[in-house]
């Protein structure tokens, strides 16, 4: 059956019967869509439930392209959208990132990309928009639904807020939200070699479509998988400004361990305790090497570093500092929505319990793995209790 529902034809077809107009643009997405779908065939071990889902996920990353093509040919002048100084936030998994991104977005002189335009880019109306938001909260309560957790987990499936930029990046069917959903080790491996200068393209065209639609800035985006692509990234963007989050390993692991655990219940079969940690560690330890080079490389004037602890610890004040080291206005309005978000707290935080011991980890396995992060950024991460 799964060789029927996940093959290109199929997905392609029904992506074309849902959007006629259109069509899916430059080839160049193919490979990594064929090695996608030989990883759900050969390793991801989908249930009924997980096929269906993930069968649904492709229609629309097509269906998506072909959108973005009828858009073009409809807002020609949308190929000319200029992108100036956009704000990217990231750092590895569960290292407070999403925070920080709602933060931003809650001061309403920001353009954040949200949730639900991540799943309906092209809605125009006000009809459409209203639309979009409910059926984007129906697939964030199933999400919730399948995977029982999930909400304590990670609480930012929320049609309001802003999205990952991993959710367009979904429509060159080349990014790593792929592999950190479902245990796809080929898939990761191939896309790990991969030189994504032109799915960061795509993502720039994709925000310009949007923009043109609904424009606004600064542009403020966030994704943690950006951390493993930053000469792509800035050579897509080269005056974007980059917000760098640090978190001590020792917190920051098995948060990302237990929230990969728990996303792919339901749609998949669940693997054992070791391969998952292996499976974790080895695509965080290419990010970190990855990452320490490019910020050795990369002009200083791109990064601004942030401990997680100091974002937790007073928010509006790391929020402050933000804005005078980005050289914006911190302005009444813009202090009034972070305070209106942090008063409506137990609205955004799960209940996430977690230790390095539930995953056979020690503080000393961690401390290995990520002992050139830590000496390369002490500052931003203090010491914590050894759990």
């Amino acid at each position: 059956m799964i060789d029927r529902i996940l093959s290109i034809q199929a997905l392609s077809d029904a992506a074309q019967a849902r959007f006629p107009e259109g069509n899916f643009g430059h080839e160049e997405y193919r490979p990594a869509l064929e090695r996608l779908l030989r990883a759900y065939h050969e390793e991801a071990q989908l249930t009924p439930v997980g096929l269906r889902a993930t069968s649904a996920r492709l229609i629309t990353a097509l269906k998506h392209r072909r959108q973005l093509v009828a858009h073009g040919e409809k807002y020609p002048e949308s190929a000319g959208i200029e992108i100036e100084s956009p704000i990217f936030i990231l750092g590895f998994p569960r290292s407070g990132t999403t925070l920080l991104h709602n933060l931003f977005a809650s001061d309403t002189a920001n353009r954040p990309i949200r949730l639900w335009e991540m799943h309906y880019p092209y809605a125009e109306d006000e009809e459409d928009i209203v639309k979009a938001m409910e059926e984007t909260r129906a697939l964030a309560d199933e999400a919730y639904r399948v995977a029982p957790g999930l909400a304590d987990i990670y609480p930012g499936l929320k049609a309001e807020w802003p999205g990952e930029c991993s959710w367009l990046f979904r429509n060159c069917f080349s990014t790593l939200d792929y592999g950190f959903n479902h245990f796809i080790p080929g898939y990761v491996q191939w896309l790990l070699f991969r030189d994504m200068t032109e799915d960061y393209r795509y993502f720039h065209k994709q925000l310009q479509a949007i923009l043109s639609l609904r424009p606004g800035g600064p542009l403020v985006l966030k994704d943690p998988l950006h951390l493993w692509h930053l000469p792509e990234l800035l050579k897509t963007f080269p005056d974007a400004r980059v917000i760098h989050l640090h978190r001590d390993p020792r917190e920051m692991v098995p948060s990302g361990i237990s929230l990969f655990r728990t996303a792919p219940v339901g749609e998949a079969t669940i693997r054992s305790v070791p391969e998952i940690v292996d499976y974790y560690l080895n695509i965080l330890t290419v990010g970190l090497e990855r990452m320490l080079v490019s910020r050795a490389r990369l002009p200083r004037e791109h990064f601004i570093d942030l401990g997680y602890r100091e974002l937790v610890a007073n928010p509006e004040a790391a929020m402050e500092k933000l804005y005078a080291e980005l050289g914006m206005d911190f302005s009444p309005r813009s202090r009034a929505g972070v305070r209106q978000w942090l008063s409506e707290g137990s609205k955004h935080t799960g209940k996430h319990h977690y230790q390095l011991a539930d995953f056979g980890l020690t503080a000393w396995d961690v401390e290995q793995r990520f002992f050139a992060y830590r000496e390369r950024f002490a500052n931003y991460l203090n010491e914590i209790q050894e759990k």
